[in-house]
C-alpha cells in the first residue's frame, strides 16, 4: 500500500476517533448534568417545604408577634418554647421535655435555639413555678435562688426576664418569654411596667389563638 493511502487511513481514523470521543464526552456531560439537576431538585423538595400554606401563616404570625413584643418592651430576646414528650423513665412515667420553637433577636444578640432543644422540664423547676403563676413580672437573675434555671440564664447573658404560660383547653403547652441582656435596658423598661404587662398578655393571647386554630385545622384534616 502506498504511503499516501496509509497516511489517509490514519488521518481518517484519527478524525473518527476524535468525533466519537467528542460525542461520548458530550453525552456523558449531558447525562451527568441531568442527574445533578435531578439530585438537586430532589434535595430541595424536603418535607418542610411540603407543608400547607396555613402552616407557614401560623408560624409567620407567631414570629411577627414575638418581634413586635421585643420591639415594644425593648428587650434582647423574645421566645416561644413548647412542651412535648420524648420517651419514658424506667417506671413508665413520661419524660416531659421542652424545646424552643420560635425566637426573635435584637441585633448582635446570640440565639438560644440550638441549645434549647429536647430539654427535661425537671431541670427548670423555678422557671416552671413562674410560668404556673401566670403573672407578668420582671425577675432579675441575680436575685434568683441557686438553681439550674439561674445557671442556664446566666450562661445566656440574661440579666432579667418575664414569662407567661401558653395554654390550649386550659392545659399549659408552653410559654412565651422575654429576656433583657443589659441591666440598664431592664430598669428602663420597668419605668413603664404597664406596657410590659399589656404586650406580654397580647402576645400570649395571639399565640394561644394561632396554635389553637392550627390544632383545630389539623384535626379536621385527619
Amino acid at each position: 500500500m502506498k504511503p499516501e493511502i496509509w497516511d489517509m487511513f490514519i488521518k481518517i481514523g484519527l478524525t473518527l476517533g476524535a468525533v466519537f470521543t467528542g460525542m461520548a464526552t458530550y453525552f456523558f456531560t449531558k447525562v451527568k448534568k441531568k442527574k445533578k439537576k435531578e439530585r438537586k431538585e430532589k434535595d430541595i423538595v424536603s418535607p418542610l417545604l411540603c407543608y400547607p400554606p396555613d402552616f407557614w401563616m401560623t408560624h409567620t404570625k407567631i414570629q411577627e408577634s414575638l418581634t413586635e413584643l421585643r420591639l415594644k418592651v425593648d428587650c434582647a430576646r423574645t421566645q416561644l418554647t413548647q412542651f412535648h414528650n420524648s420517651g419514658e423513665f424506667f417506671n413508665g412515667t413520661g419524660m416531659k421535655r421542652l424545646s424552643l420553637t420560635h425566637e426573635s433577636l435584637a441585633s448582635g444578640v446570640a440565639g438560644e435555639q440550638k441549645r434549647s432543644q429536647d430539654l427535661l422540664m425537671s431541670m427548670f423547676m423555678l422557671l416552671l413555678k413562674h410560668i404556673k403563676d401566670n403573672n407578668v413580672a420582671v425577675y432579675f437573675v441575680d436575685d434568683l435562688e441557686e438553681s439550674y434555671t439561674k445557671q442556664y440564664l446566666e450562661s445566656s447573658n440574661t440579666i432579667a426576664y418575664g414569662v407567661l404560660p401558653i395554654k390550649q383547653s386550659s392545659v399549659i403547652i408552653g410559654f412565651v418569654m422575654i429576656h433583657w441582656c443589659r441591666e440598664a435596658k431592664a430598669e428602663e423598661a420597668l419605668k413603664d411596667f404597664e406596657l410590659i404587662v399589656d404586650w406580654m398578655e397580647r402576645t400570649q393571647t395571639l399565640i394561644e389563638v394561632e396554635l389553637t386554630n392550627k390544632a383545630s385545622r389539623d384535626s379536621i384534616k385527619v
